[in-house]
């Protein structure tokens, strides 16, 4: 059996500040640049972050709507879109929004993609059918937003094929 001798390095037990004085004297001559820098990295890091404590409440808000069967709330939350293509056909509108024992649990962000105002997240959820004899899987839907993230529009992988709609403006 090899025998293996490790050794720690050697570090210094005093903090050299000699470097960091000449940088710190090199920036507050141009304090002014400082400035305007943290104040822009201060901006763009709450307009960025703000996006997700109101995504994470809309997608709440749409799995309690999904899994307690708010057909109204499921409704007003799903892509104008989608609602628009099975317009004609009420059976079919209907049947979007009715599933009895079916619930989505425990959501991943998979991708985010941002163009300006338009944000698109893919979501996977796990997919519970509540019946016993059929396999749970996983559930994709897709949350749109066309506001930087103040609002959201759900609708699921099968539906994104209706998203080019004259009456909403989308990516």
């Amino acid at each position: 059996m090899a025998s293996f001798s490790f050794e720690e390095e050697a570090l210094s037990k005093k903090l050299n500040l000699s470097s960091w004085a000449r940088i710190a004297k090199y920036a507050f001559q141009r304090y002014w640049l400082l400035l305007i820098m943290f104040s822009l990295m201060l901006i763009i890091t709450f307009h960025d972050g703000s996006f997700v404590p109101l995504l994470n409440r809309a997608i709440i808000q749409y799995q309690n709507a999904y899994n307690k069967e708010l057909t109204i709330l499921e409704v007003s939350l799903t892509h104008p879109c989608v609602i628009d293509a099975h317009l004609s056909d009420t059976g079919k509108l209907k049947k979007l929004f009715i599933h009895p024992g079916s619930s989505i649990e425990n959501y991943d962000i998979e991708e985010i993609d941002k163009d300006g105002a338009d944000m698109k997240v893919k979501l996977t959820f796990d997919y519970l059918n509540g019946q016993a004899e059929l396999k749970d899987s996983k559930k994709t839907i897709y949350a749109l937003s066309s506001n930087r993230g103040e609002s959201w529009f759900f609708l699921s992988a099968s539906h994104v094929k209706y998203l080019n709609c004259k009456r909403f403006k989308n990516k």
